[in-house]
């Protein structure tokens, strides 16, 4: 999402909808067996044992399907760029989390991830896996940004 200057890059709404649909399955799963286990006459240690872990999974799934609706809500995993910098937050041992475009160096991609190299030999890790972006053209779009903090203007295009 851009607005004045600054991009959004959140979880694909497809990521988000399969966590909140296997936590909800799950939940109605638990609440299926939590009627069978209420319902079937069993030895009463058996009895507690199947509560405790029906307890587990139901913990399980209802903290599966908070994430698939945290992530749908646009929280969770992201990045953000702006005309000041970025905050990557995009999983964890990804480096540095928030810098300054002054502060950038070099980007380059490989594979899943776009690195970052930071002024005092930091460096930021963005995983493009877990947000709705595509590593060649969110590293395209970080050096844009980079020259532009830097203060490089793109030459004009002769007219053919």
């Amino acid at each position: 999402m851009n607005t004045d200057g600054r991009v959004v890059y959140t979880v694909p709404v497809a990521v988000a909808l399969r966590g909140i649909g296997v936590g909800a399955v799950a939940l109605g799963a638990c609440i299926v067996a939590a009627v069978v286990v209420f319902a079937v006459d069993l030895s009463r240690a058996l009895t507690v044992a199947l509560w405790i872990l029906l307890g587990l999974a139901a913990l399980i799934a209802l903290v599966v399907l908070a994430a698939g609706l945290l992530r749908l809500a646009g929280r969770g995993m992201r990045l953000v760029l702006d005309d000041h910098g970025f905050v990557n937050a995009t999983g964890p041992g990804a480096g540095v989390r928030r810098a300054a475009w002054k502060d950038v160096r070099k980007v380059q991609t490989d594979g899943q991830f776009v690195s970052v190299d930071l002024a005092g030999g930091k460096r930021s890790l963005i995983r493009t896996s877990t947000i709705d972006a595509e590593p060649k053209e969110l590293a395209r779009q970080l050096r844009e940004r980079l020259n532009r903090g830097h203060g490089y203007r793109p030459l004009a295009r002769p007219e053919d």
